[in-house]
């Protein structure tokens, strides 16, 4: 994170780089292992002009909700070990993928978000094989747990005028749902590094896509008037089980290390992103025939670079820093505001302190600028009849701060 992950996939200088590629295992000299801390401190605002119902009345509300993107910490745990010559072993436990988005319940976009979490745990086992000292090869499975809570304001009112309930107003009787669910998915990792010369290190690893059926509850809250339980009569807005198919994605990375100097090191990385994967967001209801929610993604595929350079001034310190470029998923289309993305631009700094032969400690800032994002969303588009209209601008900015220990045997 020091270099903005620039190199990443070509090095293995402690167990933590098995999250990057699991041929790291091959630059473990006996045992090492590593825990660390990253905490996720975001900046967010948005500025809406327009918002009202299907039916086009005005919904009332905040048109400038802020600091929505929740502060987040996520943590990493990976040890490595060599068996022999030829042949290591070790795992990883960490988060690869997560959102946390969370509004006010009376702002006026509410019929589009609330509240939204997503939380993923891939513990990853994995071998690795040397035919040669210069070259190492890695694989192994992915077990990834996700969990998943989306909700958002419901338009009981507007829904009781298309039913003809009387007294119904749209805008003016809302209700809300909520979806939690969890399940587990199963893909793999494989990967490779090349030390092409002593002062030359590639490396390239493929993370293959994980696909996920969350299972769990889909809870409504009702208006006070009575208008949601006449449509609870007509077999809407009931509470049961409900499952939504997700699929994290895969990524293709490429990495480089060149030692410029016996101090300095250039770093490069390149990662490709599929994220076309992503179609939409399908809440199901489960042993009931009542529609299925849907939210059109239609996201893409994205590439991330980053640049960086390595300082060693002598064996206990070793400083970084970096730059990168991490392209925005979300196309204009479908920009919204459950998950304001944006292209991330990174400035980072790092380093690594060795206390002691066998204990070293690292750390790590870097500062996201996010420009700003166009959200146009209207009751013609897929998903949102019953959402209405929302336009307006969303932007933010990120510090995080990272922390990490390491150990290996002297």
């Amino acid at each position: 994170m020091g270099a903005a992950y620039a190199g990443a996939s070509a090095t293995g200088s402690d167990a933590s780089f098995l999250a990057y590629n699991p041929a790291s295992l091959g630059l473990v000299d006996t045992y090492d292992s590593s825990i660390s801390l990253v905490g996720l401190f975001p900046s967010s605002s948005g500025e809406y002009t327009t918002a009202t119902t299907s039916a086009l009345t005005p919904v009332s509300g905040s048109l400038r909700p802020s600091g929505y993107v929740d502060t987040a910490f996520v943590p990493e745990m990976a040890a490595r070990v060599r068996f022999s010559p030829e042949w290591s072993g070790g795992i990883l436990v960490y988060a690869p993928w997560g959102l946390s988005t969370n509004y006010d319940a009376t702002w006026a976009g509410r019929y589009y978000a609330l509240k939204s979490r997503l939380t993923t745990i891939n513990i990853t086992p994995t071998l690795a094989y040397q035919p040669s000292k210069q070259l190492s090869i890695g694989a192994g499975p992915q077990f990834q747990y996700a969990k998943g809570t989306l909700s958002n304001a419901v338009d009981i009112g507007t829904i009781g005028a298309l039913f003809s309930i009387p007294g119904s107003i749209p805008g003016g009787m809302d209700g809300s749902a909520i979806v939690k669910g969890d399940g587990w998915g199963y893909g793999f990792v494989v990967g490779a590094i090349a030390e092409l010369s002593n002062d030359v290190s590639l490396g390239v690893s493929y993370h293959s896509a994980v696909h996920q059926t969350l299972t769990g509850n889909l809870d409504f809250t009702l208006d006070t008037a009575g208008v949601g339980t006449v449509l609870n009569g007509a077999g809407l807005l009931l509470d049961t089980t409900a499952e939504a198919k997700i699929t994290t994605p895969e990524i293709a990375s490429f990495g480089a290390r060149v030692r410029l100097s016996p101090g300095w090191t250039a770093l490069a990385e390149a990662d490709w992103t599929g994220w076309t994967a992503f179609k939409e967001v399908r809440i199901h209801p489960i042993g009931i025939p009542q529609p299925d929610d849907v939210t059109d993604e239609r996201w893409k595929s994205t590439w991330f670079v980053a640049l960086g350079a390595e300082f060693t001034p002598d064996e206990r310190w070793t400083w970084r820093g970096g730059v990168a470029w991490d392209q925005r998923p979300v196309p204009s289309t479908t920009f919204g505001p459950r998950i304001p993305d944006a292209d991330r631009t990174w400035v980072s700094l790092g380093l690594t302190y060795k206390a002691t032969d066998a204990i070293g400690l690292s750390l790590s800032y870097a500062h996201l600028f996010l420009p700003e994002g166009t959200v146009s969303r209207n009751q013609t588009q897929t998903g949102n009849a019953l959402r209405g209209k929302l336009q307006g601008r969303t932007e933010g900015s990120a510090n995080y701060l990272g922390i990490q220990l390491n150990y290996r045997t002297p």
